[in-house]
């Protein structure tokens, strides 16, 4: 049995016995705990990564452009949220020592930054949002919102790119949204 779903179920347990609510709240309330443990970890687990390879700035803020279009853009997934979450830890500190290396190096560079976001934009603009076997989006009007705050977050990129002076900060949040971009193709979406 998967770690998750033994948590799924001694939460469910633990409310069958403490509350008297129907399944489907059961099933929610299960759902909101789930969600909420796996957020801390992850942020736990990702704030010590990043802490551990010296890139703990750079690490949480592609981590937050990432995960902040995620959440609009859908994208890739795995068949486990554990599997999610270690990858993405792993990837998020990754894009942070990157960072740190293009920064030390001064390889910093605003037109490729702003070409990769347009390229970013591009993927969003036609591939957002993507969603998954477990949680299709069925709703035409709700896809369109969330193409469109897609869009709208990729812009807000654009924008920190031109008017922030940290070198650090445009780095990590561009490679954050090119990172959550390429999840959105369609070879990461069988």
């Amino acid at each position: 049995m998967h770690f998750t779903e033994n948590i799924s179920n001694k939460l469910s347990e633990l409310i069958t016995r403490e509350l008297n609510y129907n399944d489907d709240k059961k099933e929610i309330i299960t759902y909101a705990i789930e969600t909420a443990l796996l957020f801390v970890l992850g942020s736990f687990c990702l704030i010590l990564l990043g802490y551990s390879l010296n890139a703990l700035m750079p690490t949480v803020i592609a981590a937050f452009f990432g995960s902040s279009l995620r959440r609009v853009s859908g994208g890739a997934h795995f068949d486990t949220p554990l599997k999610c979450l270690a990858f993405g830890t792993i990837v998020y500190s990754f894009l942070g020592v990157s960072t740190k290396k293009v920064v030390e190096y001064d390889l910093t560079n605003r037109q490729i930054l702003i070409f990769l976001l347009l390229i970013s934009l591009l993927t969003v603009v036609f591939l957002a949002p993507v969603d998954s076997e477990s949680k299709p989006i069925k709703s035409t009007s709700f896809k369109y919102r969330l193409k469109i705050f897609s869009i709208l977050f990729v812009i807000i990129s654009f924008l920190v790119v031109a008017l922030v002076d940290s070198e650090l900060v445009i780095v990590s949040a561009v490679l954050g949204v090119v990172y959550q971009s390429i999840t959105l193709l369609p070879v990461f979406n069988k």
